[in-house]
């Protein structure tokens, strides 16, 4: 009696535990569908609109631009959400323009040509993990010569500019420090409590507006000398036409004693 009680019993629960089964296989299948989906949309936007310069295996295409095999999820991030990529003229300095692309179409492209490359993966930054004094001297140590102190960026040379930061997120500098874009060196050597500390301080400076019109120090060398050299040239030209313009009172006593010297020289001749 107990026996076929114990059977029927499993019997009852066998049909309920099949459909879980069936319910966790399929929501596993589900799980695994929008990477798979992720992964054709990279694919194709890959080959649609990066393939012409970086080669369709990454490689790189002569003239037109470097291979991606060298770099990573992290480069391959940065310049999406910065919108230097795509661009018109690969002859020209990237610089930050409108995103391009949806959040999704910028997964499944770093998905995808991220894994070309070995470069650093994208990292976590948090400023508030960070010191802010310890920040600052990494930034002036490392930073301030290209971005200036207020980070406003400023001219390199040869043609370049080194970007202001102001627009820059947590992440976006995190990536910068990692993989070094553009002319900007790699400091791929910096620890994550370092990458932490950095992005504080310049979370700091854009929450101060340090390159706001009433907040000029800290513009650059160039721009500070030129604004000093105006600021003492303007007053002392200004002084110096003020002392050679005639005045009355001065001048007068000394016209009339040069007509009293004339008329004194008449009457001795």
């Amino acid at each position: 009696m107990i026996q076929w009680q114990t059977v029927r019993r499993r019997a009852v629960l066998l049909p309920p535990l099949a459909g879980l089964t069936l319910v966790g296989w399929s929501l596993g299948a589900a799980a695994d569908a929008p990477d798979a989906a992720s992964e054709g949309r990279g694919a194709e936007l890959y080959a649609t609109q990066c393939a012409s310069c970086h080669g369709t295996d990454g490689t790189g295409v002569e003239g037109r631009g470097p291979p991606l095999t060298t770099e990573g999820r992290a480069a391959v991030d940065f310049v999406l959400r910065t919108g230097r990529m795509p661009m018109a003229d690969p002859n020209m300095q990237a610089r930050r323009n409108a995103v391009r692309y949806t959040e999704a179409e910028i997964v499944a492209l770093v998905d995808y040509a991220g894994a070309f490359g070995d470069g650093p993966d994208i990292p976590d930054v948090d400023p508030s993990r960070g010191d802010l004094a310890a920040g600052g001297q990494l930034y002036r140590l490392n930073c301030a010569s290209c971005h200036v102190a207020s980070g406003s960026g400023a001219a390199i040379g040869g043609g370049r500019e080194a970007p202001d930061l102001m627009s820059s997120t947590p992440t976006e500098i995190g990536e910068a420090i990692l993989i070094g874009p553009g002319a900007m060196p790699s400091f791929n050597t910096f620890s994550d409590v370092a990458l932490d500390d950095v992005a504080a301080y310049v979370t700091f400076l854009q929450r101060e507006g340090t390159t706001d019109a009433d907040e000029f120090g800290g513009a650059g060398p160039v721009a500070e000398g030129l604004a000093a050299w105006l600021l003492g040239l303007i007053p002392l030209i200004a002084l110096t036409r003020w002392i050679g313009t005639p005045h009355e009172g001065r001048d007068a006593a000394a016209d009339g004693a040069s007509g009293l010297d004339g008329h004194d020289g008449g009457q001795t001749a």
